[in-house]
């Protein structure tokens, strides 16, 4: 190590998820009609949009999951007017994680105990 390289457990790490989580705040139905064009399709666009990302947050800082600041919890209406919520996950990643439908579950369960909403 020379002395311009900080050790190891002082390095920086690289924010991967912050950019996504940006992108998808700016082009949110962008996002959805390009990879989601049937739920794009059902949503009322003319009502807006809102994030819920502290009320998500709440929702799962007590579950035993990692950091996720890509995770986006999104209020819709749909064209038939009900209100519904969105929940999106986007992670940049290397390998593969065995965890992942566990922890898709287990939000999807807390946002439907705390708030009695459905996800799609």
């Amino acid at each position: 190590m020379s002395a311009d390289t900080p050790p190891a457990d002082t390095a920086v790490k690289n924010d991967h998820d912050s950019p996504w989580k940006e992108a998808l705040e700016h082009y949110f139905p962008e996002f959805l009609a390009l990879l989601f064009p049937a739920i794009h399709a059902e949503i009322d666009w003319t009502q807006g949009v809102q994030f819920l990302d502290k009320e998500f947050q709440q929702i799962v800082r007590e579950a035993k999951t990692t950091r996720r600041t890509a995770d986006k919890l999104v209020g819709v209406t749909l064209r038939n007017g009900l209100a519904v919520w969105v929940l999106i996950h986007v992670e940049v990643q290397g390998e593969p994680e065995t965890a992942f439908a566990e922890r898709m579950f287990t939000y999807h369960y807390k946002i439907r105990d705390t708030y009695q909403a459905e996800v799609s």
